[in-house]
């Protein structure tokens, strides 16, 4: 899942965001209120379409939805994608764009970093887009960034709670009470009244090439293509650690998962979690040779969903793994906590999700950074979630005795109805 790069903390860029942004919104108001008195005019025809979202691989998956939309609005328009350079493997996989731009800010240096986005901004005028839909929340500098390429339209999400200098000639509410992939839909144009469907997603294909690495990396730990097995993703992202599940339930789930199958279990996460992921057989019960394979780090991105794609059973907290995952229509199961998975739950034909809220979930949302602000010493919300719920899930997958299980989501819902 990539190799770790020294870079600025994103809590750091949150914080420049948060307040640089600001004083460089307001220095941009002369020019905005300038270009406010010409008269606007958009080209007859749309040809040059730049979308722009930088964080998250599981937003980028929610996304095709909106691609399919602007797909039908702009017929025969160029479709390209601004990004962060990680993501750039993930998205050419994903065959729905017609380009992708990448912005490099792996470095412990602002002046990098500062000099990149100024020949970012440089590319973007000379390259002359038509239209530019920003799909960042609430960021500062996606929006000065669509500012600044000097196209005549721009569109982007609009809050009362968060000033984004109203650099873009459009704002669309964002409802968080709506999924995110029907939040960007909407502002792609595409607003029809109902919630993404299924087909509405398009999910990253490997290639026979990702399921030949994939084969040899299984093949190394013992594990042939063909066999069972469960996925299990303990990891969240840095952005709210408080979305994890605990260590002792992934590994007490493991533990009966190699107990009473002939399933193996896989962890997965990016190479800078493989600490925290090593926990979770630490914390398995010392009782002969557990069948277990610990591949965080060791997957690039198509060989991850080659590996998703064939899983028996996918247990992932709220990330892009769970994301990939159902879209590929893998059984999965999603731990939701700190996040209501009203806006998050993954979508695909086999995907459920557990949540048992207390009083003061969810406690993050896309207008704060999604910044958890956990009243607790421990996130009650995810320690709420027992092994027992989960393994009833993952033993039915795996062919074991169903229990009556409640689970949050609309796929849920429409089966039970």
């Amino acid at each position: 899942m990539g190799r770790p790069s020294r870079s600025i903390p994103i809590e750091r860029l949150q914080a420049v965001d948060r307040f640089i942004g600001r004083v460089v919104c307001l220095a941009l108001q002369p020019w905005r209120w300038l270009r406010g008195l010409r008269p606007r005019r958009e080209p007859d025809r749309v040809g040059r379409v730049l979308l722009i979202k930088f964080w998250g691989i599981g937003s980028l998956q929610l996304l095709t939805p909106a691609v399919r939309t602007l797909r039908r609005r702009h017929r025969g328009a160029e479709l390209v994608l601004l990004t962060l350079s990680d993501n750039e493997p993930f998205v050419r996989g994903l065959g729905v764009f017609d380009g992708v731009i990448g912005l490099d800010i792996r470095s412990n240096s602002w002046f990098g970093i500062a000099g990149r986005i100024l020949g970012l901004v440089h590319r973007l005028r000379r390259e002359r887009f038509d239209r530019i839909y920003d799909f960042e929340f609430f960021t500062r500098f996606s929006a000065v960034v669509s500012f600044v390429t000097g196209a005549p339209c721009t569109v982007g999400f609009g809050s009362t709670s968060a000033w984004r200098g109203q650099l873009h000639t459009e704002e669309v509410p964002f409802n968080r009470y709506w999924h995110v992939a029907r939040n960007f839909r909407a502002l792609a144009g595409g607003e029809n009244g109902g919630q993404v469907a299924t087909e509405e997603v398009d999910p990253f294909v490997p290639t026979e090439q990702d399921r030949a690495g994939l084969a040899a990396k299984l093949a190394r730990g013992g594990l042939e293509l063909g066999e069972p097995y469960v996925v299990l993703n303990p990891n969240a992202g840095s952005l709210s650690l408080e979305r994890r599940w605990p260590q002792a339930s992934f590994a007490e789930v493991a533990q009966r998962v190699n107990d009473g199958t002939r399933a193996t279990t896989i962890l997965i996460g990016s190479a800078s979690e493989r600490e925290y992921t090593a926990g979770v057989r630490t914390a398995m019960r010392e009782e002969g040779t557990p069948r277990l394979l610990d591949m965080s780090g060791e997957l690039a991105i198509g060989e991850l969903c080659a590996l998703l794609e064939g899983a028996q059973a996918v247990v992932s907290n709220d990330s892009g793994p769970m994301h990939l995952s159902a879209a590929l229509g893998a059984p999965t199961l999603g731990l939701f906590g700190p996040e209501t998975p009203m806006m998050y739950e993954p979508i695909g034909p086999r995907a459920r999700v557990l949540w048992k809220p207390p009083i003061c979930s969810p406690c993050i949302n896309v207008h704060q950074g999604k910044v958890a602000s956990c009243i607790h010493t421990r996130p009650e919300c995810m320690v709420n979630i027992t092994p027992d719920e989960v393994w009833s899930w993952v033993g039915e997958q795996l062919g074991e005795p169903p229990a009556r299980l409640h689970l949050f989501g609309s796929q849920q819902r429409a089966q039970d109805a």
